[in-house]
């Protein structure tokens, strides 16, 4: 007998592959190189042909790999045997770990056979693919791709003696395929409570694999007995699967879907769902059909080109006969739409795209192809002038955009009441350049700029009134070519900066600074009517006894007529800010208030020149507290009309006695939130051998030498007072909103949104929300959480007390995901009853 000194290189490196290869090569067994490191010994009988291995033994075979704190090998049975050993507590460690292509075991002792490929471990426990843990008394396995276990368990709880498992007296697992369990027992606590007295098998595939879709059903007054989402998935290949389900109803119909889903690297990606359904509102009203396609594809071609499309079309009882959430429930618009987009190196852009909106409670839809053209703004002159002149800032942009829209529309005669469809359609093309330019004198920033539009239609509108009825007639004449219609505007802008600073020096505030941005601005657009366009003709309303002007192209979107405009634009922009002392660091800037005023005044107006004085405000840095608003003021008084109504009138408040100015709107909201400060739960007030970890050596370890204690009575072994920590949060806000556009005629809406949530223990979470009303009164839409977390499941009580989906939801369930549908629940809503 031969013996290898004894090592103490804590680095592991001890790798004799030579030594080793050679022997290996002489038994018949192995047929390839084996690697080995060990901490402390290496020990080889040459004789016996085997070889110890002592502390952290480390033994790599292909693809196989074992660890252990002892490992023997037999060269002349290519056999490995391996062990974890006590230390002078009486635990074991380093137990042993087997991985063999990835898939990893451990147990007590393991014995593997080299050569054939099969072993067995002794307490042994394995990690499947999909979350949980296999373990058994022995594990056997008997080729490359299965094994049997006996008295096998399945859990998903990371505990040391898990709270719930499922058992079987023989398993077997075929690796990435199946699971045979024969019987199957649920254990809670180490009793069973259910038991399947026949075997089956479930699927050990990663990633997706196909497969039954169950969900428990459950009882409603209405519908009967519901099966909901039953059917089978398709894992057809990787980047392609679908769906077949049905949702059942036993006294009100049934409902299919067929799903497809497809993703290519993430760069041609998309869905399709078909939904067929038969379905009555109670037993004595028949049975309707109806039908739903939904659907999107995105298809990225190139970084700056892709195409995008979403499909919604449905019938129109669709929803109210088969959605269970009240968004969709009520929705009365569906949209669908396609579109190509792609950009240039030079900034400009191109899209195509086709849209559609369907009403299905009127019937109603219309289609719109469209397409976009857009430059984005260059200069052309600056490349050609150097220096810092003015000619080089003078920018240039192009947009075009032509819509075609066909409508089909609900015409109500007034005669008759009656309700018939009609189907027009309309085109224009949209051509809008524009020059700017924004040169700088001395602290004032100038820019004029000049725009200008033109449509093109296709179609002119032809009216006149009939004297015999007074009604209107309306006739089109269609061309080929363009139809133009243009407008321009110029504009010129101004503004500059101030600023403001005290230092009062007062309660740590160093200094207060206010900067004041105005700017001013004048836009002018010519006249546009019949003494100056064409496009602008007038008839005779016999009612009114005058001539009425109106534009050829205004049923397509065309202007409309209009007086010369000059507007005056104004804004008062105003930043307030504070510099707070910091002792011996450096100073602190703080914003305090946004406050922005803005204005126009149009002098080509016959009354109401001025417009609304509008205001908007916002806190910036008030700690815990979010402020914001805005608020409008109007300087004319209200008059009565001819009708008895109060308008605004061409009066100024001023004139009436009435002050200066009238607040006609405001709004503000006040949002906050506020915390214990202890949210993550202490986990030393757990066994710190208890720590959750999802990991088979940690778990294994924990599993083997856990050592239960005796409950402690009279608490000697505790670890003293403590603090009770309850984390909780709240986040609240406070909304209020004030309109009175005339005086007298005043609506107020003032709500509180709170949202509440309270840890009363490391398990129990009470979570609430309410809105409430407090001018009417009203609580809206309240609901109440309550959940308790027992570790790998989950007993939660939702509760809404009134409004539309008053009701509660119960459920207790397992946690993982992988066992959604092992759960008892109950639910009380207005879908489910």
């Amino acid at each position: 007998m031969q013996a290898f000194p004894v090592l103490t290189d804590s680095t592991k490196q001890i790798q004799d592959t030579l030594l080793l290869s050679a022997s290996a090569q002489q038994s018949k067994g192995i047929d390839s190189t084996v690697s080995y490191s060990a901490r402390d010994s290496v020990v080889l009988f040459i004789k016996k042909k085997k070889m110890n291995l002592n502390g952290d033994a480390e033994i790599t075979l292909k693809k196989q790999e074992l660890k252990a704190e002892h490992i023997e090998l037999d060269f002349n049975l290519s056999l490995l045997k391996a062990e974890g050993l006590k230390d002078s507590t009486g635990k074991v460690y380093g137990f042993p770990k087997f991985n063999d292509n990835g898939e990893e075991f451990i147990g007590e002792k393991i014995l593997f056979n080299l050569e054939t490929k099969k072993g067995t471990i002794t307490m042994g426990e394995t990690k499947a693919d999909e979350g949980g843990f296999f373990f058994g008394s022995k594990v056997k396995k008997m080729s490359e791709n299965s094994l049997f276990i006996q008295n096998g368990c399945y859990t998903t709880c990371t505990k040391a003696h898990p709270h719930f498992y499922f058992g079987s007296p023989s398993m077997k697992v075929v690796v990435n395929d199946k699971i045979f369990m024969d019987p199957i027992m649920l254990y809670v606590e180490d009793v069973p409570v259910f038991i399947i007295p026949f075997g089956l098998y479930f699927p050990n595939k990663t990633g997706r694999s196909s497969g039954v879709l169950v969900n428990p059903p459950y009882f409603s007054t209405v519908d009967g007995v519901v099966f909901q989402n039953l059917g089978y998935y398709f894992a057809l290949s990787d980047y392609f699967d679908a769906q077949l389900t049905a949702d059942l109803f036993s006294k009100t119909g049934f409902l299919i879907r067929n799903s497809w889903r497809y993703n290519v690297s993430n760069q041609l990606t998309g869905s399709l769902s078909l939904e067929y359904g038969r379905r009555r509102l109670n037993q004595d009203s028949p049975l309707t059909d109806n039908w739903r396609i939904i659907g999107n594809h995105n298809h990225i071609l190139s970084p700056q080109t892709r195409i995008n499309a979403s499909v919604n079309i449905a019938t129109q009882s669709f929803n109210n006969r088969f959605a269970t959430d009240l968004n969709q429930r009520i929705q009365q618009s569906l949209f669908s739409n396609a579109g190509y987009s792609t950009s240039f190196d030079n900034g400009s852009s191109l899209g195509i795209d086709i849209s559609s909106t369907q009403n299905i409670v009127t019937k109603e839809y219309n289609i719109n192809p469209n397409f976009s053209f857009n430059v984005p703004t260059f200069f052309p002159v600056k490349k050609l002038i150097s220096g810092n002149s003015w000619l080089s800032d003078i920018g240039i942009s192009y947009f075009v955009r032509g819509a075609l829209t066909q409508n089909h529309s609900r015409n109500i005669i007034p005669a008759t009441s009656d309700t018939s469809f009609v189907d027009f359609s309309t085109a224009v093309i949209r051509h809008n350049p524009s020059i700017s330019i924004s040169p700088k004198l001395g602290y004032f920033s100038i820019t004029p700029s000049i725009s200008y539009s033109e449509n093109w239609f296709f179609r002119k509108l032809n009216r006149t009134m009939n004297p015999n009825d007074s009604t209107i007639e309306e006739s089109f004449i269609s061309s080929i070519s363009p139809l133009r219609e243009f407008s321009y505007q110029f504009a010129l802008g101004i503004s500059t900066r101030l600023f403001g600073i005290i230092k009062p020096n007062i309660a740590g505030i160093n200094a207060l600074r206010h900067t004041l941005t105005p700017s001013f601005s004048i836009s002018f657009s010519p006249e546009y009517s019949s003494s100056t366009s064409e496009n602008i003709k007038s008839y005779f309303d016999y009612t009114r006894n005058k001539q009425i002007e109106y534009s050829l192209y205004e049923k397509d979107g065309g202007r409309g007529p209009n007086m010369t405009s000059t507007l005056f634009n104004y804004s008062f922009s105003n930043r307030f800010e504070a510099k707070i002392s910091q002792g011996d660091s450096a100073e602190k800037n703080i914003d305090l208030l946004q406050l922005d005023i803005q204005g126009n005044y149009n002098p080509q107006l016959d009354s109401l020149r001025f417009s609304s004085i509008n205001t908007s405000f916002r806190t910036i840095s008030l700690g815990k507290f979010n402020l914001n608003g805005s608020a409008g003021f109007t300087l004319y008084d209200d008059a009565i009309n001819t009708q008895g109504i109060k308008v605004p009138s061409r009066r100024f408040l001023q004139e009436s006695g009435k002050g200066l100015i009238r607040l006609t709107y405001f709004t503000a909201n006040i949002s906050t939130n506020f915390s214990s400060g202890t949210f993550s739960s202490k986990i030393s007030q757990n066994d710190s051998s208890d720590i959750l970890q999802d990991n088979v050596g940690d778990r294994f370890s924990r599993r083997i030498n856990e050592v239960k204690s005796d409950f402690d009575y009279y608490g000697e072994n505790g670890r003293g007072y403590s603090a009770i920590s309850i984390p909780w949060t709240l986040n609240g806000s406070l909304t209020y909103n004030y309109n009175e556009p005339v005086q007298g005629q005043i609506i107020e809406r003032c709500d509180i949104r709170a949202d509440f949530s309270v840890n009363l223990t490391p398990t129990w979470t009470i979570k609430s929300a309410l809105n409430y009303d407090l001018i009417y009164n009203n609580i809206i839409a309240p609901s109440i959480s309550i959940t308790k977390d027992l570790d790998c499941w989950e007993l939660s009580a939702n509760w809404f007390p009134s409004g539309y989906n008053q009701g509660f939801i119960l459920r207790f369930g397992a946690k993982a995901s992988q066992l959604r549908d092992m759960a008892i629940t109950k639910r009380n809503l207005p879908a489910y009853r």
